[in-house]
């Protein structure tokens, strides 16, 4: 399978807070994305990168009538998944290898985060919310 390691997706509650801290421990990110609001997932998202040309980081900040996400969050559950890229043309494919092998997908959606291009979260036992999303 074609992927390609996009991010890593973090709960928090505190996106400043957060902010703050990694510039502490780390210094200051060598980019900050605007945040997006993604109506749909009553969340909003904001991607860091760290160094030049690393792999990102996106902090999830969920709405407050997100209970599940919110519930995670209280129970200090802030590892939330792993992004990664598929080429277009093997995005259904990929999807099809990962469910023949025991992964649970939610349904496709177009994202407001990837210009409308495909993602989909699929769940796996040991390796928890892995998604996918269209290049």
């Amino acid at each position: 399978m074609p992927l390609t390691l996009h991010h890593y997706g973090f709960l928090t509650a505190d996106t400043a807070g957060w902010l703050a801290e990694n510039e502490l421990l780390f210094g200051k990110p060598y980019k900050l994305f605007d945040s997006i609001p993604i109506a749909s997932q009553k969340v909003s998202i904001t991607f860091v990168q760290q160094t030049e040309n690393a792999v990102m980081t996106e902090l999830v900040h969920p709405a407050a009538d997100n209970l599940p996400l919110q519930k995670m969050i209280t129970k200090g559950i802030t590892v939330y998944h792993t992004g990664y890229t598929v080429p277009a043309n093997e995005f259904e494919e990929t999807l099809k290898i990962f469910e023949e092998k025991g992964a649970r997908a939610l349904p496709v959606f177009n994202s407001e985060a990837f210009n409308q291009r495909r993602c989909v979260f699929v769940f796996s036992t040991a390796l928890g919310m892995i998604e996918l999303i269209e290049e």
